[in-house]
């Protein structure tokens, strides 16, 4: 009964930070707030996003294919690779794609104290800055998409966008085929999705050759291709 009861206070609590945070917030960015997962809209657009770069070579080959059938993404990275391969930033930028923060260690930021929060944002956001990223404020996401109160508040007075996602690739699987990959997405994309794909933390060649599947198919079907804040817009 000692832990019960425990856990429902810690439960109570949890419900009154939530929406005494949720107060704070301007009505207008209530559903930024929360995490965006698409762009509410009619028109054919849709926008990929990859998770977890810069990773040689995928990264590489994923902008050869974009460029191939003149398609922009946006690429959220994680801080730790940024240092290891800050050309392949500079590349990205240079060939008109949108760079985001996926954290500085891609740590699980569930549950975590406000100064670890800012540091794993704010850490990746400078090295964007050095590396002549000109976004007024850069988008976010989180690793794994796990969000908790604190963090989705803080994003929100850091003026940021938290972007999700409502398509996933599931590229993450080493189950799946490269057909099983873009198959997920193009059956599932509709007008203003944000899908998740990978271009690091692990082999990736099974995304690129999806991507590749992925833009063909689609863009037959009527669809045009923008970055997260293109399409937002």
């Amino acid at each position: 009964m000692r832990i019960g009861k425990k856990l429902q206070k810690f439960l109570l609590l949890t419900v009154a930070f939530f929406f005494a945070a949720t107060l704070l917030i301007n009505v207008t960015n209530f559903h930024n707030y929360f995490g965006i997962n698409r762009a509410d809209t009619a028109v054919k657009v849709v926008a990929l996003s990859y998770d977890d770069g810069p990773y040689p070579p995928y990264t590489n080959q994923l902008l050869d294919v974009l460029d191939r059938y003149q398609v922009k993404a946006t690429f959220f990275e994680i801080g730790r690779n940024i240092e290891k391969h800050p050309e392949i930033v500079k590349t990205i930028a240079a060939r008109g794609n949108e760079l985001a923060n996926h954290s500085y260690s891609h740590k699980d930021m569930m549950f975590k104290p406000r100064e670890y929060l800012l540091s794993e944002i704010a850490k990746t956001d400078k090295l964007l800055l050095e590396l002549g990223v000109k976004q007024e404020s850069i988008s976010f996401r989180p690793p794994w998409g796990r969000r908790f109160v604190v963090l989705s508040y803080l994003v929100s007075q850091m003026h940021k966008k938290l972007i999700m996602w409502d398509v996933d690739s599931h590229d993450y699987e080493k189950k799946l085929t490269v057909e099983d990959i873009a198959n997920r997405v193009i059956d599932n994309v509709r007008s203003g999705s944000i899908v998740v794909m990978h271009d690091g933390g692990g082999d990736r060649s099974k995304t690129v050759a999806a991507t590749e599947i992925i833009v063909k198919n689609l863009r037959s079907k009527g669809y045009e291709f923008k970055t997260v804040s293109e399409l937002l817009k």
